[in-house]
Parts: C-alpha cells; structure tokens; sequence
C-alpha cells in the first residue's frame, strides 16, 4: 500500500467516523425536541387527543434541514414554556395537557446555542464541501486535510459531549416518567378490582 493511498484511508476513515457521530448528534436533538413536552388543548377531551397525536406524528415525520430549524429546537429544550396559555386555555373550558420537561440552568441556552451552530457549519462542511475543499491526490494534501479534519471533529465531539449529557438526563428522566406513570396505572387497575 502506497503511503498516498494509506493517508487517503485515513482521512475517509476520519471523515466517515465525523459524519456518523455527527447524524447521532442530529438523532438525539431530534428526540430531545420531540420528548420536550408542549401545552396541547381541546373543547373535548376526545380533541385534546387528537391534537395531542397530531403533534407527535408531524415530529415523526420531520426531515427538515437541522440548520433552519436548530434554533427553534434549542428554545423548545432549553426555555420553559409559561403557563399564561394554559391558564387561558382552562379560563376558556378547554382540556388541557401540559408537558414540559427542560434543561435549565443560567446560560445552558447560550451554549447550546454556540455549540450547535459551530456544529452545524463543520457537519455542513463535511457534508456538502469535502471534494471542494480537499484535494487528495498527494500525500502532503492527505496531510493536511487530516489535520483539518482533526480540528473538525474536536469541535464534533465537544458539541457531542455538551448535547449527550443533556440528552441522557432527559432520557432518564424519561424513564422516571414512565415507570412513574405505569405504576399510578397498576394502582388504578388494582382500585377497580
């Protein structure tokens, strides 16, 4: 194996362990905005279930680019949503479910925020310019497109870090939730018996 082929494997293999941590990264914000919670509202409560599954399968199916979006996700996990629309919503006889699982704490929006548009324009880099911006063809440009991408994916795997400990406290919060919520059931069903 000639050392530019052997350099070339090296920055794919860098490039492809980049874009695979990458999508995981997407992945989890993706379940963290869709497990935030929300304030969903009906005359019935056969409505609010229905507004209740509506939300939940137009967030199944979002493919939306993560960049337009990456704003409006970070304010749904990061900013508590107030109670005046719930309270409004009671006031005008509505069912109402409220949901509202955050991260908080001074400043974790700020930095969510940094790190989320330093992650976008690398991943977007990684994605879109690669054959624009590295050319392959000699050793010494293997080398230094590997060191780019080195740099690349420091800022990958320190947004990854900063995101993944929020989303393993929301799933295990979650989890909390559901057991929670499962043993309340048992007890219901144990009452009627």
């Amino acid at each position: 194996m000639s050392l530019e082929t052997s350099t070339q494997s090296q920055v794919f293999e860098l490039l492809g362990r980049a874009v695979y941590l990458c999508n995981v990264i997407e992945l989890r914000l993706r379940w963290m905005h869709k497990h935030c919670g929300g304030i969903w509202t009906g005359k019935t409560p056969q409505e609010l279930l229905e507004s209740l599954k509506k939300a939940i399968e137009k967030q199944k199916g979002d493919k939306s680019p993560l960049g337009p979006i990456g704003v409006e996700m970070l304010e749904a996990i990061y900013t508590p949503r107030c109670n005046k629309e719930l309270e409004n919503a009671k006031k005008q006889g509505f069912f109402a479910f409220k949901f509202d699982y955050k991260i908080e704490w001074k400043g974790r929006l700020r930095h969510a925020k940094t790190k989320f548009k330093n992650f976008v324009d690398v991943r977007n880099t990684l994605v879109h310019y690669v054959a624009r911006d590295y050319d392959l063809a000699t050793p010494e440009a293997c080398q230094r497109a590997y060191a780019d991408l080195k740099k690349k994916c420091e800022i990958i795997k320190d947004a990854f870090e900063f995101f993944n400990a929020d989303y393993e406290r929301m799933n295990e919060m979650m989890m909390v939730l559901r057991d929670n919520v499962v043993k309340v059931l048992q007890n219901k069903s144990e009452a009627k018996v």
